[in-house]
């Protein structure tokens, strides 16, 4: 065969591997969602937002692998109680055992080591003890969310290969080259940025502090430097996510239906989808803003106190505003460990 028609070939089913990640990145966003609604959970947003994570590592997981997930992030929201309830009346404490698991999180993920098990322990360490502090229940709630989401996240990835089976071995996202400094330096900046919120949170009890701690989240465990054009563009897709859940938010309010939702975060999902699956460094930027889609809407429509229109609007931009200080400070702290 002609060395141009294998060439041809490969890009062929290159693209064709790139449509199937997008549509799976859709499907599970879109029906992971609509379930969530459905069930009447009090965090519709958490099964599309893990199985987005799940699919963005490019490969298929096992049942094995499928069972870790859900076992660690078990073991996880026991942890994240257990510290709440164990060091809820001493905040300075509570504070300092909180920041040393996200530091310890934020290094796994700078050096590319046990990144799954980094990211479920970031998520729960920050948000339940925050949550605590305001209510158990909530907290609670929120803590039933993640474990049932986690199991259902699995099952749409394993749904979304399924349905759009992959076409050749995708290769896995390159790591970031980091020396252990460089490590250090990103470890320490992104817990500084995130622990500036939670203490903020702490002390000035917030609604959106659940979806601007998620959000900014979703921003610094991406792999992509916040320098330059990267940061610009992590806020352009943060800011173009916000947007397309408002849109969506009163399209949907206008339409109350399960379909019509399906078919909003499908397309919505597709959009964002498309552009992570052409990888490269524009990649974690489209999954950033597709995750903060998925957390502004899931929040508005979730059966906790419901927002009107205007108060929703409100919401997303604190959040968007939230954004930019996350990214700018991380941005800054980042030049500044590393130069020390």
């Amino acid at each position: 065969m002609p060395v141009s028609a294998t060439t041809e070939l490969v890009e062929s089913d290159n693209a064709r591997e790139r449509h199937a990640l997008a549509f799976r990145i859709a499907f599970a966003a879109a029906v992971g969602l609509t379930l969530g609604e459905l069930l009447g959970w009090d965090f519709p947003f958490l099964p599309p937002m893990l199985a987005v994570q799940l699919l963005s590592e490019r490969g298929p997981i096992g049942v094995k692998q499928g069972l870790a997930f859900v076992a660690v992030m078990l073991v996880a929201c026991v942890f994240a109680v257990l510290v709440a309830q164990v060091f809820i009346d001493s905040p300075f404490v509570l504070l300092l055992v909180v920041s040393l698991v996200t530091f310890l999180a934020f290094l796994l993920l700078a050096r590319g080591q046990a990144a799954g098990v980094a990211a479920t322990f970031l998520i729960t360490t920050a948000v339940v003890p925050l949550l605590a502090g305001e209510s158990m229940s909530v907290a609670y709630g929120f803590i039933h969310s993640l474990i049932a989401g986690s199991a259902l996240a699995v099952l749409l990835t394993f749904a979304a290969h399924a349905f759009f089976p992959m076409r050749v071995q995708a290769e896995p996202p390159s790591a970031l080259a980091h020396d252990e400094r460089d490590s250090v330096a990103l470890a320490l900046a992104n817990t500084a940025v995130l622990m500036s919120l939670v203490i903020y949170f702490m002390l000035t009890p917030s609604p959106v502090s659940i979806v601007l701690v998620l959000t900014v989240i979703s921003i610094l465990r991406q792999p992509a430097e916040l320098g330059g054009g990267t940061a610009v563009g992590l806020i352009l897709g943060n800011l173009v996510g916000g947007l397309a859940a408002t849109v969506a938010y009163l399209l949907i309010t206008l339409l109350p239906s399960p379909a019509f939702l399906l078919l909003v975060v499908l397309l919505v999902g597709l959009i964002f989808g498309d552009r992570t699956a052409r990888g490269g460094e524009s990649g974690p930027i489209y999954t950033a803003g597709l995750m903060t889609f998925l957390i502004l809407l899931g929040l508005g429509l979730s059966p906790l106190p419901q927002d009107s229109g205007t108060l929703f609007v409100a919401r997303v931009f604190d959040v968007m505003v939230g954004a930019v200080y996350a990214i700018s400070i991380a941005n800054l702290l980042r030049s500044a460990f590393r130069a020390r």
